[in-house]
C-alpha cells in the first residue's frame, strides 16, 4: 500500500515562534485509499494539548 515511510526528522527550521516542527515523509501514489489510510491513522493518534499536526500533499518547497 505505502510506497517508502521516512523516520521523523527536525524541519529544516526546527523551531519557530517557541514552537518545535518534526518533519516525516511519506511517498507513494497519491489516491483516494491512500488518503483515507492517512486519515485513519491519525485518528487513532492522541496528540498532547498544544500538538498538532499538518498534511502537505505534493508540497511546492521542502523548506
Amino acid at each position: 500500500m505505502f510506497g517508502t515511510v521516512y523516520n521523523p526528522v527536525p524541519a529544516p527550521i526546527d523551531k519557530i515562534k517557541n514552537k518545535y516542527r518534526w518533519r516525516m515523509i511519506i511517498k507513494c501514489k497519491v489516491n483516494n485509499s491512500m488518503i483515507e489510510a492517512i486519515n485513519l491513522a491519525l485518528k487513532g493518534i492522541e496528540l498532547y494539548k498544544k500538538t498538532s499536526i499538518t498534511i502537505d500533499i505534493n508540497p511546492n518547497n521542502m523548506n
